[in-house]
C-alpha cells in the first residue's frame, strides 16, 4: 500500500431516516398452509364412509379446495403478521454510502 493513497473512494451523503422492521416471508406460509389443507382433505377422507352417491374423483376435489383454501389462508396469516410488524418498526438514522 502507498502512503496517502485511498483504495476505497467512498463519499458519505447527508443521513437519512429508515424505517427497520422483521417481514415475513409470504412462500413458506403458503406452502404451510395448502399442506394443512391437504392434510385435512386426507383425514377427512380417511374418516368418511363409503358411499355409493360419492364421485370416484371425491378425494381430488377435497385435496384441490382444501388445499387451495389453506394457501388462500396462509396468506392472510402472513399479511396479518406483516401488518403487525409494519406497526412494530423502528426508526434509525443511516448514512448512506455511495462510490
Amino acid at each position: 500500500m502507498l502512503p496517502g493513497v485511498c483504495w476505497f473512494n467512498w463519499t458519505v451523503a447527508e443521513n437519512e431516516e429508515i424505517e427497520i422492521r422483521r417481514a415475513p416471508k409470504v412462500l413458506p406460509w403458503m406452502f404451510t398452509g395448502s399442506a394443512l389443507g391437504v392434510l385435512i382433505a386426507v383425514v377427512i377422507f380417511a374418516i368418511a364412509p363409503d358411499n355409493a352417491d360419492v364421485p370416484q374423483n371425491f378425494f381430488g376435489l377435497l385435496m384441490i379446495a382444501l388445499g387451495s383454501l389453506g394457501l388462500g389462508l396462509g396468506v392472510l396469516v402472513a399479511i396479518i403478521f406483516d401488518l403487525v410488524s409494519s406497526r412494530r418498526a423502528k426508526r434509525a438514522i443511516a448514512n448512506r454510502v455511495t462510490e
